[in-house]
């Protein structure tokens, strides 16, 4: 290993953090709660199960759950999960990668940084499976695809809801009650990922403190991010009831293929990476220009959340094929009562 990659390697060692969460449970609460506000008056026709309290409970509770995983301390979980909820925007480059070129299926996303670390070793991060047995830190992360992913998952469990309404089988009581609850999930996993990148340490390799070189003098204390998750939303009591009136919720995305918009909210929040660490070393985080700028990527969040469920509704939508399709194929089994 020549002496540029053993410096790389040391500063990966010391760069490396403790799974990163982005918001605690209360930050990821505040968007949901927000984002639901938004896809209620924004579109017409949604049904009560959908809308009412015990919903809205349903799914901020869920928007949690993908940190709830870190307390499982497996390699195949931390594995599958932990790259779930940022990506390094800086470490594309020696991939030959930006922001806008990630290939937006992940396993291609894969193959193109598998062939890069191939075809010029020199160039990439050197990755020890001895110190990261669980592999979480060998690539720059995968919130995009995350994100991504949730959302079509997300209109699959809409439109089964809505085929098997249209159905209206009392045999099929508890498939439907389950397809809703399919749905709360899904919705809540889509919160979690949207949340995650509206955080600007999650779209940056100074995600626990500044690394590398330093001339402006930017904290290197890492806890910074957990103070980021929590602490200063308990500083600016941030919340749903004091962020409600913020929110604009005129956020558009494609419901064909949102991935061009996702990318554009995942840069809109790194843009605010720098612009963080100024406000904390220039002590106006905990002032009025720090809460302005924490709410304001909080009801990003809510807003591009928002966006993504009135989508993930449209898109839903049945067609004529999916009521007969489903009475044929998905028949009852008569032994379940």
């Amino acid at each position: 290993m020549n002496m540029r990659r053993i410096a790389w390697f040391l500063a990966a060692g010391a760069a490396a953090a403790s799974p990163a969460l982005a918001w605690d449970a209360h930050g990821h609460r505040t968007i949901t709660l927000l984002a639901m506000d938004g896809f209620a008056a924004q579109t017409s026709g949604l049904p009560d199960w959908l809308t009412n309290s015990d919903a809205r409970a349903r799914v901020a509770y869920q928007a949690s759950e993908p940190d709830r995983y870190r307390s499982t301390k497996m390699v195949y979980m931390s594995h599958e999960n932990s790259p779930e909820h940022y990506i390094d925007i800086e470490d594309l480059e020696q991939f030959g990668l930006t922001l806008s070129t990630v290939p937006p299926l992940r396993y291609q996303y894969v193959a193109v940084m598998a062939v890069a670390r191939h075809e010029h070793p020199e160039n990439v991060k050197p990755h020890n499976p001895k110190l990261d047995p669980s592999g979480e830190q060998e690539w720059p992360g995968f919130v995009p695809h995350a994100i991504m992913e949730h959302y079509v998952k997300l209109s699959s469990a809409f439109r089964t809801v809505r085929t098997l309404e249209q159905i209206n089988d009392p045999k099929r009581a508890q498939e439907l009650e389950m397809a809703k609850a399919n749905a709360f999930a899904e919705m809540g996993f889509l919160s979690h990922f949207v949340g995650d990148a509206a955080q600007p340490l999650h779209t940056t390799a100074h995600h626990h403190g500044w690394v590398g070189d330093n001339p402006k003098g930017y904290t290197t204390d890492r806890g910074f991010h957990a103070y980021i998750d929590g602490t200063i939303l308990s500083i600016h009591h941030l919340d749903h009831d004091s962020l409600k009136d913020e929110c604009k919720f005129d956020a558009k995305v494609d419901q064909g293929d949102p991935w061009n918009d996702v990318i554009a909210y995942i840069q809109r929040s790194h843009d605010m990476v720098e612009p963080l660490y100024l406000l904390k070393k220039t002590g106006e985080l905990e002032k009025d220009e720090g809460k302005k700028f924490m709410s304001e990527r909080l009801t990003d969040a809510a807003g591009m959340l928002a966006a993504m469920y009135q989508a993930a509704w449209a898109s839903g939508t049945p067609n004529d094929k999916d009521k007969p399709d489903f009475v044929k194929y998905d028949v009852p089994d008569p032994r379940v009562k």
